[in-house]
C-alpha cells in the first residue's frame, strides 16, 4: 500500500511538471495559478456502484454543494426507511417521497430511467469502464436527463480517465479562459493532450482557492 502510496505521489508529481512547462508556453498566469496549487491526483469516487454515482450527480444538477448534499442525505434516509437500495428504490412508487425530499419532476424522471437501464443490463461498470470516452458517452447519453457534463464527470471522477476535457462546465471554461487571456481556448487545451483531465481538475482548484 506504501509503495502504491509513493508511486502514485510520484505519479502526481511528474504530471504537474508536465502541465507547468506546458502553461508557461501559454500563458504566465496560468502557470503561477499551477505552481500554487501544485501536485495533485484524480479523486477516487468509485467506492459505490456507478447506478449510484450517476443519481447523485442527477440529484445536485444546478444546485449548490450544501442544497444537494441535503437533498441526497433525505433520499438516502427515505431508502434505508424503505428498506430498499439503490436504484431499485428509484421507481414510480417512490416517485411521492422523492418530490418530498426536494427532488423535480424531471430528475425523478431521470432517477428512474437509471433503475430501468441497470435492471436491462445497461450500466454495468466494468463494461462500460472497458470502453473509451466517446463509447461510454454514446451510451450514456441514451437515458433520460444525462447530458455531456455527466458523461465527463463520469469519465473523470468513477473511472479516473487523465484526458477529459469538460467544455460544458462553466467553472472550468471560465477560469481558463481567465488564465489565458485573448488566446483561443480550443487551441491552448490541445496542448495539455492527454492530461486534460488533471487541467480541468486544477481549475476547480483555482476557483475554490480565490476569494468569495
Amino acid at each position: 500500500m506504501l509503495r502504491k502510496e509513493r508511486a502514485n505521489t510520484r505519479e502526481s508529481g511528474l504530471i504537474h511538471s508536465i502541465l507547468l512547462n506546458t502553461a508557461i508556453k501559454i500563458s504566465e498566469p496560468l502557470h503561477e495559478a499551477l505552481e500554487v496549487i501544485g501536485p495533485f491526483g484524480i479523486p477516487i469516487r468509485n467506492d459505490q456502484s456507478l447506478t449510484h454515482f450517476l443519481a447523485k450527480i442527477i440529484v445536485g444538477q444546478q444546485l449548490s454543494t450544501k442544497a444537494a448534499s441535503s437533498i441526497w442525505s433525505r433520499i438516502e434516509i427515505a431508502i434505508n426507511a424503505s428498506g430498499s437500495r439503490i436504484p431499485e428504490y428509484f421507481s414510480e412508487v417512490n416517485s411521492g417521497e422523492m418530490r418530498l425530499c426536494g427532488v423535480s419532476s424531471n430528475k425523478i424522471k431521470a432517477l428512474i430511467s437509471i433503475c430501468m437501464a441497470d435492471k436491462k443490463g445497461e450500466l454495468c461498470s466494468k463494461s462500460l469502464g472497458l470502453l473509451d470516452h466517446a463509447e461510454r458517452s454514446k451510451k450514456l447519453l441514451r437515458l433520460f436527463g444525462i447530458g455531456q457534463w455527466t458523461c465527463d464527470m463520469t469519465s473523470i471522477f468513477y473511472y479516473q480517465s487523465p484526458d477529459i476535457w469538460p467544455t460544458n462546465d462553466v467553472t472550468v471554461q471560465r477560469q481558463f479562459g481567465r488564465l489565458i487571456g485573448q488566446r483561443k481556448p480550443e487551441t491552448a487545451i490541445q496542448q495539455f493532450v492527454p492530461y486534460r483531465t488533471y487541467l480541468a481538475l486544477a481549475m476547480y482548484k483555482i476557483a475554490d482557492s480565490m476569494p468569495k
